[in-house]
């Protein structure tokens, strides 16, 4: 049997707030969070292996949603292995489609960089010749 690990512990772990915790558990995301004798949450290693998959999927952007989907067919098993697969391509192909966005973004954003530091220097040289000359008697 794994060793049972405290909230605190599973926090300091995963990085994942006690708060975060607890939400996931209420909205369904963790549906095996054993309890001790005494009423505290405790987590197994796979609790923890759910967690940063949580943690990954989120810092992604899937919704809670989505993910809850994933969740149901995990508690299927075996029988869900294909669905899963489907699942992970399905997120791999939005992942790199938002990743193609933001690349034709960044080149934009360069670009206006590079005119903006032009019109800059521009400016510059433009306003070093209407100051006037002043000399020394």
């Amino acid at each position: 049997m794994s060793q049972a690990i405290s909230m605190s512990e599973a926090c300091r772990r995963t990085g994942i707030s006690s708060y975060t915790l607890r939400y996931y558990e209420s909205v369904g995301l963790m549906k095996r969070v054993g309890r001790s004798e005494a009423g505290r949450r405790i987590y197994r290693e796979q609790d923890l292996q759910w967690l940063e998959m949580l943690k990954v999927l989120r810092g992604t952007g899937m919704s809670i949603r989505r993910i809850r989907q994933l969740a149901a067919m995990v508690e299927q098993g075996d029988a869900s292995l294909e669905a899963r697969i489907a699942f992970f391509g399905d997120w791999q192909a939005e992942l790199t489609r938002q990743i193609e966005v933001r690349q034709q973004a960044l080149a934009t954003i360069g670009k206006k960089i590079v005119r903006h530091a032009a019109m800059l220097a521009d400016f510059k040289d433009r306003k070093k010749r209407e100051l006037p000359c002043i000399t020394r008697p």
